[in-house]
């Protein structure tokens, strides 16, 4: 168990504006409790959004608890949509409290749950500790682990929506999710060929594929961007042929810049593939090309 004072929190500044916001929800509802409740709910998810923004990680209040009227009416929820992530529950606590109480209803459907103390008197909010799932009503706040776990899965959600930015044009995502399931054996060069769809690890990797075609013969096109500890993001693009057959000794495949300068990406030709690693940095711009003979499939990037 951490000691309290050695515990790694973030505090948040709490607005008039987020007040505001909270007091007119909490109008919405004529018992006394269930209108406190919903007053420090509020407060919590713009306690957690705010601390998102200061990540840059996307979040969507809309689709939030505090964009929905009926489930703020029937529920005792303090969820905030993270885009590509899921949601996180935002559980508020008052100082001097030694217990968080998690209502079952929120046990299901979260990709965490952050703890957050509610100062009014000071006006802030501390991001107290996180917890990846939820088994029990009550959480004790001294066995409670730091938010050490929530930074590193905020950090994954700006990572995916990175890269769900630099997609976002021309890449097909059901396509893309059928060449990877049904190619996930067979993937030639990529260390790890297991393809998680939420792996909680800042340094997971993250892939992309499609179809294109050459001179009337279609090839797959794989992309696998991972972050790495530096903040920088290794770049692996493989080419191979549709059925599995030897690659054309006519087929080269080619990083660029924007202004059609080759970048000094290493590359790799075998019999049924060939690849290219690069090393990217944010705020970069690339193309990849394939290119058979005179015939050439060009994609466009601008990682930022």
């Amino acid at each position: 168990m951490m000691p309290l004072a050695e515990r790694l929190t973030f505090t948040v500044p709490l607005s008039g504006a987020d007040f505001k916001l909270a007091q007119k929800f909490s109008c919405e509802q004529k018992d006394a409790d269930k209108s406190k409740q919903v007053f420090l709910n509020t407060l919590a998810v713009l306690a957690v959004n705010f601390y998102c923004q200061c990540l840059k990680v996307e979040t969507n209040l809309k689709e939030s608890i505090i964009g929905d009227y009926t489930r703020r009416i029937l529920m005792d929820s303090a969820d905030l949509k993270i885009d590509v992530l899921g949601k996180l529950e935002c559980r508020p606590v008052l100082p001097n409290e030694n217990i968080c109480y998690v209502p079952s209803e929120v046990w299901s459907d979260r990709v965490g749950y952050v703890v957050v103390e509610i100062d009014e008197e000071a006006k802030k909010a501390i991001l107290f500790g996180f917890v990846e799932q939820i088994k029990t009503n009550e959480l004790p706040l001294a066995q409670l682990p730091d938010i050490d776990n929530l930074l590193d899965l905020l950090l994954l959600a700006k990572n995916k929506q990175l890269f769900k930015r630099t997609f976002d044009k021309n890449w097909n995502e059901d396509e893309s999710a059928k060449i990877l399931k049904d190619k996930q054996e067979s993937f030639v060069c990529l260390d790890n060929p297991a393809l998680p769809t939420i792996d909680k690890s800042i340094t997971s990797p993250l892939y992309k594929a499609k179809y294109i075609t050459l001179k009337r013969r279609t090839f797959i096109l794989f992309v696998r961007i991972t972050p790495t500890k530096d903040g920088k993001f290794q770049l692996l693009v493989e080419v191979e042929s549709d059925r599995g057959e030897k690659i054309p000794s006519d087929l080269n495949l080619k990083l660029l810049s924007l202004s059609d300068q080759t970048l000094n990406a290493s590359q790799t030709k075998r019999g049924n593939y060939i690849s290219l690693n690069y090393k990217l940095q944010l705020g970069e711009s690339f193309q990849i090309q394939v290119k058979r003979a005179e015939e050439s499939h060009t994609e466009q990037f601008s990682f930022d």
